[in-house]
């Protein structure tokens, strides 16, 4: 029995010198008796550590982020660095801010967020120590997306576009990362064009099938929209002009409009949307027709089905 017990002594002492890391130790005052001033960039925001004795309560401590492996501090620092997370890959960083951030951004950036895919990480753009941003960002939003999206910098500078550089509206409201859809930068799989322009979200009877993809990327409002910015009215992708109407031949090309003998001059180039009125989806009519037609005699002759 005495072997047994002499075993599971040196068991316990093993496990007793393992590093604090395994041990859940929470410490902010033993960090700054040598990183002095630290915590002072970070006073002011979320991420504010308590350096007295009330380690365990504090919000946020150092080795939160940092790790707590005792060697660090009781031997060798420089044998036993503490974790750096933005020397860490996307994932691994966006894992390490998740055990805080247990938020459906954090979730994206974890699984299919395209900034991960690109090895993008959380302190790319976030700054733990130095932002005084709300969100803890490196520069204002706007231009710190532009750092790498400089493309899409040059399109909000055409006449038409949304007013992202006037600071009515911010990248995130667009390309907010939530992880019910499937698509990277979309919001949860409604239509993101619908949070400012609801009077076009329905249900609608009789849909639009180009409105119907939900997504920032494809499909969609961007069928017949730019996003960014046009330099046609209404943020066009194509004109909307006479005789050809490229926007709507884009997907639909039926013979007889436009040049139809049968309406004789009167009807000869006429804009789509004359007849079409409910584009985006209508209640009354499968062909998006206006009930003013139905006095015109259009739908007498068996040319048409309101």
């Amino acid at each position: 029995m005495i072997p047994i017990l002499a075993l599971a002594a040196a068991s316990l002492l093993v496990v007793a010198s393992t590093p604090a890391a395994k041990e859940g130790l929470r410490a902010s005052a033993l960090c700054l008796e040598c990183h002095t001033g630290q915590d002072s960039s970070m006073a002011a925001t979320a991420h504010r550590v308590v350096a007295s004795g009330a380690d365990s309560t504090a919000r946020v401590a150092c080795t939160d982020c940092h790790g707590s492996d005792r060697r660090h501090w009781e031997e060798d620092p420089k044998q036993f660095p503490m974790v750096h997370p933005g020397h860490l890959d996307a994932k691994a960083e966006a894992r390490l801010c998740s055990t805080c951030h247990e938020n459906s951004h954090q979730q994206n950036m974890q699984e299919r967020n395209v900034h991960a895919a690109n090895d993008v990480s959380c302190s790319a753009c976030h700054s733990v120590h130095a932002s005084r941003d709300q969100a803890l960002l490196r520069q204002p939003e706007t231009k710190l997306c532009y750092g790498c999206h400089a493309d899409v910098a040059g399109q909000f500078a055409r006449p038409y576009r949304h007013p992202v550089n006037d600071r009515i509206l911010k990248c995130s409201d667009c390309h907010m990362t939530l992880d019910v859809t499937r698509r990277p930068l979309s919001r949860d799989g409604t239509n993101v064009c619908f949070k400012c322009h609801a009077e076009l979200a329905g249900p609608f009877p009789f849909e639009h099938p180009a409105t119907l993809d939900f997504s920032t990327e494809e499909g969609g409002c961007i069928s017949c929209h730019d996003p960014h910015g046009s330099s046609l009215p209404r943020m066009l992708k194509q004109p909307y002009e006479p005789p050809r109407f490229q926007l709507c031949r884009q997907c639909h090309s039926i013979p007889g409009h436009g040049f139809n003998p049968m309406h004789g001059t009167a009807w000869a180039g006429k804009p789509c949307s004359d007849c079409h009125v409910d584009i985006h989806g209508s209640y009354v009519s499968q062909r998006f027709f206006s009930e003013s037609l139905l006095s015109q005699g259009c739908f007498n002759a068996g040319c048409h089905r309101f």
